[in-house]
Formats: structure tokens, C-alpha cells, sequence
């Protein structure tokens, strides 16, 4: 019998886990809720504020795979306590920050906390309970995960109207202090290596600095029109993660083990990950967008529509032990990758009288690849990997999410962007609008506002204000569906490969 078959205490060590990984996906989502309050409150301009989330996809891309590292070389829970006393920290740094330039820093700090706790966190798990219910707490873990991500914005929003912004991050400190006690004393310590493990600190330096210039590059690339010091962080950065692998085929422990490549079925969870790190960071920015600017929904209706997205995902991964019964592993996960490039058809079609159950059919799918990423690439890879690389493993696979999702973000940007300009420069030039420079600038940033805009625009001097708002919805409209033909073809790529990785045996 296992010896985790009696272990008495894991199911509290499964709720503290839990609740300390929920609170780094609630600060995730929670603080979008109080960007303009924290804008009004610390005086801060947009592009300060896009540093707040900015910085944790930056962060989270630079450690996620060195927090996996960590775990398994000195230990996952004492790595796993590390982490959670220091997002604790920066939780309150956050709170009392008095300017904007303080919080960006102590949001990057929960980033590289929140690395950790998640990467290291999910890696304990196996030590408490037996592989037959292993898969059933990976579900809740993750159906945990899921729930912090989609509560943040209500939350939040609750927080703000009864205190003020800060709230969002003490609300943090119940749920770290709950977590804490409940996982603290119930907790198995984690298996010592066999052999003494050196850091591989070329490979580190290699992973950060790659890494992070090749994100920072396509982050700042994004808001100075790709001038050359973007373009020379993204070469500084390709360079550094080419120099990665050939350092790592090299030494005896690397950081970042390419021999996990050559095992399908986590390779296909590499592949799934970066076809949800699309729908969570390209699909997730531009349907609000749609949702205000195309069908005028208000606020209260974008976060409802959107929350469809987290709780399906939430659903998926509390049924994932049942649908392992009906599916395999593998045939779950592709079916994420081919859910993702169906939503991303059906977007292209998507149109100011869209209906809405068409809407709720491609934010299921979005739900699904989601969740099935999240609980469905952690059980592939702690089936398939062996127990002590499995934060390595799991490390790098949510690491290509993230990396994936900033990447082509970026790039469904840049060709929204083509879009939209060769709609409107073809309605302008058939209706003989001239707009100088200045005007079409300014005209571009109303459209953050439409309640306001009509009436900013007949005090400029542009002829015929509403029909030159009118032609920028049908350009927006158009660069959109640009980017999702785009999303489209990069899932039918995605899909094709996983269809290549069928393992020889089902698993």
C-alpha cells in the first residue's frame, strides 16, 4: 500500500495549498478592478499603469522554470514557504505604496512569489496523496486556481466600493495566514535529492536575461511603435536563448532539461499551454474591447460574459478525474488545442448583432482549452516525468504559456493594427476624408471611450464627427477579425502538431 493511502492530514494540506495558490491568481485579475482608481489615487499615466500587468507576465516568464528548479534541488516546501512569506511581503509593500513606481516594484515581487507558490505548490501534492487520488487533487487545485482568477474583478470591485483600492492586497493576508497553518503542520517534508545538485548558473543567467529582454522587447516595442531599443532587447534575447540550448545540451545538471521534449505527451502539454496562453492573453484583451466598442455593453455585462471564460475553466478542472474515464490524457489535451482554434474561428465572424449564444459558445471553448491546460498538463506531466523533475517540468510548460501569450499578443497587435489601418485609410480615401495626424491620434485613443467621444469630437475640427467615429468602429472591427484569422491559423498549426505527438500506448 502507498504510504499516502493513510496519510491523515492531506486533505487539510490540500485546502492550505489551495488557498495560498488562490491568492496569487486572485492579485492577478483582482487589481484590474482598481486601475483607475489607482490612476486618480497616484497620479499615474497609462502607460504606468499597463506596467502593473505588464510586469507579471514579464516576471513569471523570467522564473517560473528556476522557482521548479529551486523546488526540486533544496527542497519544494521549504522553497514553497520561502515564496509565500515573500509575496506576503509585497502584498502589504503594495498596500501602502505611495507611488505608482513602488507598486510596479512590489507587483514584480508577487510575481516572482507567485511563481513559486504555483510552480513549487502543485509539486507537493503527490507527497501527500496516493496516484490513485492524485488526479482528483490536481482538479481542485486547479478548479482553486481557476475560481481566484475569475472572482478578482467581482472582488475587487466589492473591495473598492465598501474601502479603496489598497483592499485588493490586504485582502490578500487572511487567506495567506488560513493557508499557512493548514498546510504548514500537515505537510510531508519533500523527498532529498539523490545526489548533490550544483546550480547551473550559466544557464540561469541565460534564461533571465533571454527571457527577460525578449519580453520586455515585445512589451516596449508595443508602446514606442518598435523603435530600435526594442528591436535590439528581442535580438539580445533570442541570442541569450540560443546560447541557452546549447549551454543545457552541455552540462551535467541543466537548468532547463530539453530531455523533456523528448517525451510526447509533455511536449503536447507544452503545445496546449501555448494555445491557452492565447486565449488568456490575446483573446482575453481584444474581446472586452469588442464587447464595448462594437456591441456598447456596459462594464457590469463584459465582466458577466467574460466570467463565463473561469468558470468553465473552473468546471473542467473539478470533472477532469471523470473525463479521464471517457478520454485519455492525450486526447483531452488535443482537444483543448482544436477548442482554441475553433474559438478563434468563430471570432472572425463575430459582428455588432452577433448572437449571444454564438458569444457563449466560443467563451465555453476558451474555458476549456483553459482548464484543460491547467489540470490536464499537470497531471501529464506528474504521470509521465519522473517525481523529481517534476517542478522543472511543470515550470517549463507554464513558462511557454506565459511566454506564448506575450508573444503573440504582440503580433495579433501589430497585424489588428494593419487592419484597422488599411479599413480606414479605404473609407477615408472613398469618402474623401482628410484627417491630419494630430486628429487621427486623437481619434484613435477616444475610442478607449465611446460615451464620451461623439461629444469630444464636435469641439475638434473634424468634419462630420459622427461619421468619422462610425468609420473607426468599422476599421477597429475589421483589425480584429485580422488578429483572430491570424490566432486561427497559429491553432491549426498547434493542432497539427499535437496530432503528430499520439503516444504509441494510450495514457
Amino acid at each position: 500500500m502507498d504510504a499516502t493511502e493513510n496519510y491523515p492530514h492531506k486533505w487539510l494540506a490540500l485546502i492550505g495549498l489551495c488557498l495560498l495558490s488562490f491568492t496569487s491568481f486572485l492579485d492577478y485579475t483582482i487589481v484590474t478592478t482598481a486601475l483607475p482608481f489607482i490612476q486618480r489615487d497616484l497620479q499615474a499615466t497609462v502607460n504606468e499603469l499597463q506596467w502593473l500587468l505588464n510586469i507579471m507576465a514579464m516576471i513569471q516568464c523570467m522564473f517560473m522554470i528556476v522557482a521548479g528548479r529551486a523546488g526540486d534541488i533544496w527542497g519544494r516546501k521549504r522553497i514553497f514557504y520561502f515564496g509565500f512569506i515573500l509575496f506576503t511581503i509585497a502584498a502589504i509593500g503594495a498596500a501602502t505604496s505611495q507611488n505608482i513606481f513602488i507598486l510596479i516594484f512590489f507587483r514584480g515581487i508577487q510575481a516572482f512569489s507567485g511563481s513559486i507558490i504555483f510552480t513549487v505548490g502543485v509539486t507537493l501534492l503527490p507527497q501527500a496523496f496516493p496516484p490513485s487520488q492524485q488526479t482528483q487533487a490536481i482538479s481542485i487545485f486547479s478548479a482553486f486556481n481557476g475560481l481566484g482568477l475569475s472572482i478578482g474583478p467581482f472582488l475587487g470591485g466589492v473591495l473598492i466600493t465598501l474601502f479603496n483600492w489598497r483592499w485588493v492586497f490586504w485582502v490578500n493576508l487572511p487567506f495567506i495566514i488560513v493557508g499557512f497553518f493548514m498546510s504548514c503542520f500537515t505537510l510531508k517534508p519533500s523527498p532529498k535529492p539523490d545526489s548533490k545538485i550544483k546550480i547551473d548558473w550559466w544557464g540561469f543567467f541565460l534564461l533571465v536575461v533571454g527571457l527577460g529582454c525578449l519580453v520586455y522587447g515585445i512589451i516596449y516595442g508595443q508602446e514606442n511603435d518598435w523603435n530600435g531599443t526594442s528591436i535590439a532587447l528581442i535580438v539580445i534575447g533570442i541570442i541569450c536563448l540560443i546560447l541557452l540550448v546549447y549551454v543545457e545540451n552541455k552540462v551535467t545538471n541543466p537548468l532547463l532539461d530539453l530531455q523533456l521534449f523528448k517525451n510526447k505527451l509533455a511536449t503536447l502539454s507544452a503545445i496546449t499551454c501555448i494555445a491557452a496562453g492565447i486565449v488568456s492573453y490575446v483573446f482575453v484583451f481584444f474581446d472586452p474591447l469588442y464587447f464595448k466598442l462594437i456591441r456598447d455593453q456596459s462594464a457590469f455585462y463584459v465582466g458577466l460574459t467574460l466570467l463565463s471564460v473561469t468558470v468553465i475553466q473552473v468546471i473542467i478542472s473539478l470533472m477532469l478525474a471523470k473525463l479521464l474515464k471517457l478520454f485519455s490524457v492525450y486526447q483531452l489535451l488535443v482537444f483543448g488545442i482544436a477548442a482554441t482554434a475553433i474559438s478563434a474561428f468563430i471570432h472572425v465572424f463575430f459582428h455588432s448583432g452577433t448572437s449571444i449564444i454564438i458569444i457563449l459558445l466560443a467563451m465555453i471553448l476558451m474555458g476549456y482549452t483553459w482548464g484543460i491546460a491547467n489540470a490536464g498538463g499537470i497531471t501529464a506531466i506528474t504521470n509521465t516525468v519522473d517525481a523529481a523533475e517534476t517542478g522543472t517540468a511543470i515550470g517549463t510548460i507554464f513558462t511557454l504559456w506565459n511566454l506564448s501569450g506575450a508573444i503573440f499578443l504582440a503580433l495579433s497587435t501589430v497585424i489588428f493594427h494593419l487592419g484597422e489601418h488599411a479599413t480606414m485609410s479605404h473609407y477615408f480615401h472613398q469618402n474623401h476624408i482628410i484627417l491630419k495626424e494630430g486628429q487621427h491620434s486623437q481619434i484613435r485613443r477616444l475610442l478607449s471611450d465611446p460615451d464620451q467621444a461623439l461629444q469630444i469630437l464636435k469641439h475638434l475640427s473634424i468634419p462630420n464627427p459622427q461619421v468619422v467615429f462610425n468609420y473607426f468602429k468599422l476599421s477597429f472591427l475589421n483589425g480584429y477579425h485580422w488578429a483572430y484569422w491570424f490566432c486561427t491559423l497559429i491553432s491549426i498549426i498547434a493542432l497539427l502538431l499535437g496530432l503528430l505527438l499520439r503516444p504509441q500506448k494510450p495514457v
